[in-house]
């Protein structure tokens, strides 16, 4: 091989390398650029979360607020322990008499002396 022959396979590798350089440098700007983009969503969704986590708080506190105030009422108000609920077999009448179908005569408050 002469020495123009090695020149000339030289330059090609160093025609290549620099090639290869720019190809990297536009992918590796390409990549910061995404990188960049990235970032900010995951900013975005930070901040979203955050105000989410705030606003769950606020309601969580809201609820408790409004159950004590109602456990309040209640006990200030009195005498709904002598009200009474549904047993099973009343339950399931009244769900047969919502749905239309034939059931005995529900006993009410009305038929009762209060």
């Amino acid at each position: 091989m002469t020495t123009i022959e090695s020149s000339r396979l030289l330059l090609m590798r160093v025609q290549k390398a620099v090639g290869l350089i720019r190809h990297l440098r536009d992918e590796n700007k390409e990549l910061q650029a995404r990188f960049t983009l990235v970032e900010n969503h995951n900013k975005e969704l930070q901040d979203l979360y955050d105000k989410l986590s705030t606003d769950q708080a606020a309601i969580d506190e809201a609820i408790a607020s409004a159950l004590e105030e109602l456990d309040t009422s209640l006990g200030e108000l009195g005498g709904f322990e002598d009200f009474g609920t549904l047993d099973s077999e009343e339950l399931s009448e009244a769900e047969d008499f919502s749905a239309g179908l034939e059931t005995e005569d529900i006993e009410t408050f009305e038929d009762e002396d209060l």
